[in-house]
Protein backbone atom coordinates (compact mmCIF):
# COMPACT_ATOMS: atom_id res chain seq x y z
CA UNK A 1 0.00 0.00 0.00
CA UNK A 2 3.01 2.54 1.05
CA UNK A 3 4.44 1.71 -2.21
CA UNK A 4 0.97 2.72 -4.09
CA UNK A 5 0.69 5.89 -2.05
CA UNK A 6 4.52 6.77 -2.85
CA UNK A 7 3.73 6.31 -6.29
CA UNK A 8 0.69 8.60 -6.97
CA UNK A 9 2.72 10.78 -4.66
CA UNK A 10 5.58 10.69 -7.09
CA UNK A 11 3.07 11.50 -9.94
CA UNK A 12 0.97 14.40 -8.52
CA UNK A 13 4.54 15.51 -8.06
CA UNK A 14 5.72 15.18 -11.83
CA UNK A 15 1.92 16.68 -13.03
CA UNK A 16 2.91 19.66 -10.89
CA UNK A 17 6.28 20.41 -12.11
CA UNK A 18 4.84 20.33 -15.59
CA UNK A 19 1.90 22.58 -14.50
CA UNK A 20 3.73 25.27 -13.30
CA UNK A 21 6.26 25.00 -15.87
CA UNK A 22 3.11 25.82 -18.16
CA UNK A 23 2.11 22.86 -19.11
CA UNK A 24 -1.60 22.64 -19.68
CA UNK A 25 -2.23 19.00 -20.41
CA UNK A 26 -0.55 18.27 -17.23
CA UNK A 27 -2.76 20.50 -15.01
CA UNK A 28 -5.98 19.14 -16.59
CA UNK A 29 -4.23 15.61 -15.67
CA UNK A 30 -4.55 16.97 -11.95
CA UNK A 31 -8.08 18.63 -12.46
CA UNK A 32 -9.11 15.30 -13.87
CA UNK A 33 -8.03 13.42 -10.60
CA UNK A 34 -9.31 15.93 -8.04
CA UNK A 35 -13.05 17.54 -9.76
CA UNK A 36 -15.12 14.53 -8.00
CA UNK A 37 -14.05 15.18 -4.99
CA UNK A 38 -13.93 19.08 -5.00
CA UNK A 39 -17.63 18.99 -6.87
CA UNK A 40 -18.39 17.07 -3.88
CA UNK A 41 -17.46 18.96 -1.34
CA UNK A 42 -18.97 22.08 -3.25
CA UNK A 43 -22.70 20.42 -3.38
CA UNK A 44 -22.56 19.28 0.03
CA UNK A 45 -21.42 23.15 0.95
CA UNK A 46 -24.22 24.48 -1.31
CA UNK A 47 -26.58 22.55 -1.63
CA UNK A 48 -27.62 22.39 -5.33
CA UNK A 49 -25.68 21.12 -8.80
CA UNK A 50 -25.36 24.42 -10.76
CA UNK A 51 -23.43 26.35 -8.19
CA UNK A 52 -21.39 23.58 -6.97
CA UNK A 53 -19.88 23.35 -10.49
CA UNK A 54 -19.60 26.84 -11.37
CA UNK A 55 -17.70 27.09 -8.16
CA UNK A 56 -15.77 23.78 -9.15
CA UNK A 57 -14.71 25.42 -11.98
CA UNK A 58 -13.73 28.53 -10.42
CA UNK A 59 -11.79 26.77 -8.21
CA UNK A 60 -9.29 25.08 -10.83
CA UNK A 61 -9.34 28.48 -12.72
CA UNK A 62 -7.70 29.98 -9.35
CA UNK A 63 -5.84 27.69 -8.79
CA UNK A 64 -4.71 27.28 -12.16
CA UNK A 65 -3.67 31.01 -12.04
CA UNK A 66 -1.86 30.50 -8.61
CA UNK A 67 -0.69 27.41 -9.01
CA UNK A 68 2.98 28.98 -8.54
CA UNK A 69 2.00 29.51 -4.56
CA UNK A 70 1.85 26.00 -3.74
CA UNK A 71 4.18 25.27 -1.61
CA UNK A 72 6.14 22.67 -2.45
CA UNK A 73 5.39 19.47 -0.80
CA UNK A 74 1.79 20.78 -0.14
CA UNK A 75 -0.89 18.15 -1.12
CA UNK A 76 -2.75 19.03 -3.84
CA UNK A 77 -5.66 18.29 -2.96
CA UNK A 78 -5.33 20.05 0.40
CA UNK A 79 -4.68 22.92 -1.56
CA UNK A 80 -7.80 22.95 -3.54
CA UNK A 81 -10.10 21.88 -0.68
CA UNK A 82 -9.05 25.14 1.06
CA UNK A 83 -9.66 26.91 -2.14
CA UNK A 84 -12.73 25.47 -2.63
CA UNK A 85 -13.88 26.33 0.91
CA UNK A 86 -13.12 30.01 0.50
CA UNK A 87 -15.18 30.23 -2.76
CA UNK A 88 -17.88 28.22 -1.04
CA UNK A 89 -17.67 30.61 2.00
CA UNK A 90 -17.97 33.72 -0.33
CA UNK A 91 -20.94 32.12 -2.08
CA UNK A 92 -22.48 31.62 1.28
CA UNK A 93 -22.13 35.41 2.30
CA UNK A 94 -23.60 36.77 -1.40
CA UNK A 95 -26.53 34.14 -0.66
CA UNK A 96 -27.05 35.88 3.01
CA UNK A 97 -26.79 39.48 1.68
CA UNK A 98 -28.93 38.91 -1.13
CA UNK A 99 -31.37 36.83 1.68
CA UNK A 100 -31.56 33.89 -0.66
CA UNK A 101 -30.89 31.70 2.36
CA UNK A 102 -34.04 29.99 3.78
CA UNK A 103 -34.76 30.16 7.42
CA UNK A 104 -36.19 28.13 9.99
CA UNK A 105 -38.56 28.54 12.52
CA UNK A 106 -36.66 29.58 15.61
CA UNK A 107 -37.67 26.61 18.10
CA UNK A 108 -36.03 24.17 15.55
CA UNK A 109 -37.84 22.06 13.40
CA UNK A 110 -40.34 20.49 15.82
CA UNK A 111 -42.49 23.74 15.19
CA UNK A 112 -42.83 23.01 11.52
CA UNK A 113 -44.30 19.79 12.10
CA UNK A 114 -48.09 19.15 12.07
CA UNK A 115 -49.67 17.19 14.57
CA UNK A 116 -50.55 13.35 13.30
CA UNK A 117 -48.12 14.08 10.11
CA UNK A 118 -46.86 10.83 8.34
CA UNK A 119 -43.65 12.15 7.29
CA UNK A 120 -41.86 9.41 5.00
CA UNK A 121 -37.48 9.46 4.04
CA UNK A 122 -38.47 12.76 1.33
CA UNK A 123 -39.01 14.74 4.28
CA UNK A 124 -36.69 13.41 6.67
CA UNK A 125 -34.42 14.51 3.66
CA UNK A 126 -35.72 17.91 3.14
CA UNK A 127 -35.45 18.43 6.84
CA UNK A 128 -32.01 17.56 7.69
CA UNK A 129 -31.29 19.58 4.44
CA UNK A 130 -32.97 22.76 5.97
CA UNK A 131 -30.75 22.23 8.90
CA UNK A 132 -27.61 22.14 7.38
CA UNK A 133 -28.16 24.78 5.35
CA UNK A 134 -28.93 26.61 8.17
CA UNK A 135 -25.76 26.21 9.90
CA UNK A 136 -23.40 28.90 10.07
CA UNK A 137 -20.68 28.00 7.45
CA UNK A 138 -17.74 28.16 10.29
CA UNK A 139 -19.56 24.82 11.67
CA UNK A 140 -20.61 23.39 8.71
CA UNK A 141 -17.53 23.29 6.41
CA UNK A 142 -15.82 21.65 9.14
CA UNK A 143 -18.74 19.06 9.81
CA UNK A 144 -19.12 17.89 6.24
CA UNK A 145 -14.89 17.57 5.68
CA UNK A 146 -15.27 15.58 9.32
CA UNK A 147 -18.06 13.20 8.47
CA UNK A 148 -18.84 13.51 5.35
CA UNK A 149 -15.00 13.60 3.51
CA UNK A 150 -13.97 11.48 6.76
CA UNK A 151 -10.36 13.64 7.22
CA UNK A 152 -8.73 13.96 10.56
CA UNK A 153 -9.12 16.83 12.74
CA UNK A 154 -5.38 18.22 11.78
CA UNK A 155 -6.61 18.30 7.95
CA UNK A 156 -9.99 19.95 8.83
CA UNK A 157 -7.86 22.60 10.67
CA UNK A 158 -5.52 23.18 8.04
CA UNK A 159 -8.31 22.85 5.30
CA UNK A 160 -10.65 25.62 7.52
CA UNK A 161 -7.53 27.61 8.83
CA UNK A 162 -8.06 27.22 12.37
CA UNK A 163 -6.50 24.95 15.37
CA UNK A 164 -6.99 21.21 15.38
CA UNK A 165 -9.05 21.85 18.89
CA UNK A 166 -11.37 24.53 17.40
CA UNK A 167 -11.74 21.88 14.31
CA UNK A 168 -13.34 19.85 16.94
CA UNK A 169 -14.58 22.36 18.38
CA UNK A 170 -16.49 23.33 15.58
CA UNK A 171 -18.31 19.58 14.77
CA UNK A 172 -19.32 19.48 18.34
CA UNK A 173 -20.96 22.49 17.87
CA UNK A 174 -22.66 21.46 14.29
CA UNK A 175 -23.91 18.12 15.81
CA UNK A 176 -25.00 19.83 19.19
CA UNK A 177 -27.25 22.31 17.07
CA UNK A 178 -28.31 19.74 14.27
CA UNK A 179 -29.32 17.56 17.48
CA UNK A 180 -31.10 20.37 18.46
CA UNK A 181 -32.74 21.21 15.86
CA UNK A 182 -33.78 17.73 14.66
CA UNK A 183 -34.15 16.06 17.92
CA UNK A 184 -37.54 17.19 18.50
CA UNK A 185 -39.01 16.20 15.25
CA UNK A 186 -37.19 12.58 15.15
CA UNK A 187 -38.17 12.21 18.51
CA UNK A 188 -41.90 12.25 17.29
CA UNK A 189 -40.92 10.11 14.27
CA UNK A 190 -39.67 7.32 16.46
CA UNK A 191 -42.78 6.96 18.79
Amino acid sequence: MDLLLESFREREDGLLARARAGDAQAFEELVRGEFRRVYALLFRLCGNHEDAEDLAQECFVRAWRSLATLREGEAFSGWLRRIALHLARDHYRARVRRGATRELPEDGLAAARAPGDELGGRETMHRLRDALERLPQRLRAPLFLRVLEGLEYDDVASATGVKPATARTQVMHARKLLLRWLGPWLEGRLR
